[in-house]
């Protein structure tokens, strides 16, 4: 049951995870928005401002990669886990039912001769203070005549017990494995979750970042422009680079999904 909420707790994370990689929207900026501030620069400022203005774009669409990907390998890992999850639920269900079955009518195909030995070693019993040696005979006969086939009764129903208890741990260990293994992903799945709340963290500085780009584009400041974009520039290397570590840890989780599908 620990291993099974355990599970359940990994796959809440999953879901969480996935939920928090979306993209936010794209930061646009039109050519009318730096007319004002291009007409202000210098040249040298111009160029660079251009150069930051299609490095950030760059970026951008470099992010909306790594989502995709990052948000590709997630889904693939989910249903693999998921599917896994399945497997170990249901480790030989099949081969289980049948012996089961088996142990179920092989108890009831002897029913009739173990209740009859019962029921003669009870009447034995009911007998004896009657002391009636031929009465006492008959019935030792009789039980007698069943001891040997109630043995071998009771032997075959034990092996076939012992069969199906032998498969139960199989499948147990077999179960316990697969889930150990998916529990030992859930480190990993941290690290995403928690590279992906550094990356939302990031990105919500990016808000400030761009209201104070647009206030210096509207007011043609050059210098406050260039500083905007250089540290939004900035922002965004270091988003990509911690998307491009969450990618890596999700590749990790598919290895590591793959291994145990693999067995």
């Amino acid at each position: 049951m620990k291993n099974f909420i355990s599970l359940l707790a990994a796959l809440a994370l999953a879901t969480a995870i996935s939920a928090e990689a979306s993209a936010a929207a794209p930061i646009e900026i039109t050519p009318a928005l730096l007319d004002k501030t291009l007409a202000a620069a210098t040249q040298t400022q111009a160029n660079r401002i251009h150069s930051l203005k299609d490095e950030l774009h760059t970026l951008q669409k470099q992010e909306q990669e790594w989502d995709t990907a990052i948000s590709t390998q997630h889904s693939q890992n989910k249903e693999t886990h998921a599917e896994l999850s399945k497997q170990a639920k249901a480790i030989d269900e099949a081969q289980l039912a049948k012996l089961e079955e088996d142990v179920l009518q092989t108890r009831a195909r002897y029913k009739p001769l173990l209740s009859l030995y019962t029921a003669l070693n009870k009447q034995i019993e009911d007998v004896r203070p009657f002391k009636n040696k031929s009465m006492n005979t008959l019935l030792r006969l009789q039980a007698a005549a069943l001891k040997i086939p109630v043995q071998l009764a009771r032997s075959d129903i034990k092996a076939k017990e012992n069969t199906l208890q032998a498969a139960k741990e199989k499948a147990s260990k077999a179960t316990k494995k697969i889930r150990s293994l998916l529990d030992d992903i859930d480190p990993t799945n941290v690290q995403i979750k928690a590279k992906q709340s550094a990356v939302n963290s990031s990105r919500k500085s990016l808000s400030p970042l761009w209201s104070a780009f647009k206030k210096s584009a509207k007011q043609g400041e050059p210098l406050g422009v260039q500083s905007s974009l250089t540290s939004m520039v900035s922002l965004l290397r270091q988003i990509n680079e911690e998307k491009q570590r969450i990618f890596k840890l999700e590749t990790t989780v598919r290895d590591k999904l793959a291994a145990i599908k693999k067995g």
